[in-house]
């Protein structure tokens, strides 16, 4: 088999449009943007601190690429995972400001749990073309601004999966070969069977938190007969893959599964909050907004102040869809206002993260205190949806992302479990299983 780059022109692919999962990506920058997309491409000013929501090879977009999502086809809800040599397919939709049309081409990495380079070739991994070009999109009917729509599914008939793992799929400039964005996403060979419950307590030490220690039985394929030599488990909160926490407490007396837990003193909370933000239709959302001013180049919205521990929400709705994926809908320049007594000093700052900017520490989303309110503010452009986001405390360059939670409810928590298997035979990491609970 060959590997050499392809071509797909997108207005010509039978692609189907579905909703777009809630955690993905919008990338954050001022206000300004204009409908000829006047700002220089790729302005993106970031940092990840140590305990960042993103993996430290993970480059985020910025403009003039905004929504991008990548979820399974038909579930726009559901986390990047699919299953090796099945019929899932993976959707990728990403947006760029303006009338301009533009080129790109998109590649795979093969990674370790960790997040490492496996270190395996293209060629072993991938069957068929190594890059793959996507040019054209489909123009918005909304013209304050302009903008294009790229779509494409994966796998497809140019490019397929040998092997099964952790990858990253990356997105580039096809004439300079400059990295726009780059996403996480899972190909698991569906082996051997997870089973999931969640114990929960209370930290007496943490201001009454309420901790959760998930704890999971692995029902072994007949192929595995070292376990306690082959196998690695992992577990992640709410798609913060970076932040996957490896399972210590592991149970092999049962020779037909086993048992894997982290340790008694590494749980996660169980009360990490989200805030809500509903802009799924501008007209809607007027009585939630406190000024809207409609121009020629772009809506420019302020929203009613976010106070600390009094407008976090108690749930996040199930059909949180990041950005809206109609081409009748429009972006908008949007201002968040917080209410908050700190006052950060030369080594720390108060950062907007969320679903439109991939949870990532951007400068473009710093708040800056407001004399004449009172109020701490940041701006950002987004397309109308619905998103997840919360105000984050960075300090001596780690985040500290639970200083504004102060209502602690008990808020649905979602969790990956992963099985791996380090087969000897093979220089890789396989993927075995994955399981989606919630609690």
């Amino acid at each position: 088999m060959y590997l050499k780059a392809n071509t797909i022109y997108t207005d010509d692919l039978n692609l189907s449009l579905f909703s777009l999962i809630p955690i993905f990506i919008l990338i954050a920058t001022g206000c300004g943007t204009t409908q000829s997309s006047s700002q220089p491409d790729r302005i993106s000013t970031s940092y990840q601190p140590q305990n960042s929501f993103l993996f430290s090879n993970t480059v985020t977009p910025a403009h003039p690429v905004y929504s991008v999502q990548l979820y399974p086809s038909g579930h726009q809800n559901r986390a990047p995972i699919i299953e090796h040599n099945s019929s899932d397919r993976l959707e990728l939709i990403f947006e760029t400001l303006g009338f301009e049309s533009r080129s790109f081409r998109y590649r795979f990495t093969h990674h370790n749990p960790d997040g490492t380079e496996s270190g395996l070739s293209p060629d072993q991994f991938l069957e068929g073309f190594s890059s793959t070009f996507i040019t054209g999109g489909e123009v918005s009917r909304s013209s304050h601004p302009y903008y294009r729509q790229f779509k494409v599914q994966i796998p497809n008939q140019n490019v397929q999966f040998r092997v099964s793992g952790f990858y990253m799929i990356h997105l580039e400039n096809s004439d300079t070969g400059e990295t726009i964005f780059s996403l996480p996403f899972f190909v698991h060979e569906n082996r051997g069977v997870i089973r999931s419950s969640v114990e929960v307590t209370r930290a007496f030490r943490q201001d009454l938190r309420i901790l959760h220690r998930p704890v999971n039985r692995y029902e072994l394929p007949d192929f595995v007969d070292q376990p306690q030599f082959d196998l690695s488990f992992y577990i992640t909160q709410n798609r913060f893959w970076s932040r996957s926490r490896k399972a210590t407490e592991l149970d092999f007396s049962d020779p037909a599964e086993v048992r894997f837990e982290t340790d008694s003193h590494d749980r996660f909370i169980g009360d990490y909050e989200f805030r809500v933000l509903n802009l799924t239709n501008l007209s809607d959302t007027r009585s939630n907004t406190l000024n809207v001013i409609e121009t020629d180049s772009i809506t420019q919205i302020t929203l009613f102040d976010d106070a600390e521990g009094f407008t976090a929400t108690s749930s996040v709705p199930e059909n949180t869809n990041g950005p809206s994926e109609s081409l009748n809908n429009r972006y908008l320049n949007v201002e968040f206002r917080f209410d908050s007594d700190i006052t950060p000093d030369s080594d720390s700052a108060i950062y907007l993260v969320g679903d439109f900017n991939h949870w990532a520490i951007h400068e473009n989303n710093r708040l800056k205190f407001d004399s004449s309110t009172s109020r701490w503010r940041t701006e950002t452009i987004m397309k109308e949806g619905t998103y997840r986001y919360k105000y984050v405390l960075v300090e001596n360059g780690e985040i500290d992302d639970l200083w504004f939670d102060t209502l602690f409810r008990e808020i649905r928590q979602e969790y990956h479990s992963f099985v791996y298997f380090q087969d000897v035979r093979e220089f890789y990491t396989r993927l075995l299983q994955v399981n989606t609970f919630y609690r």
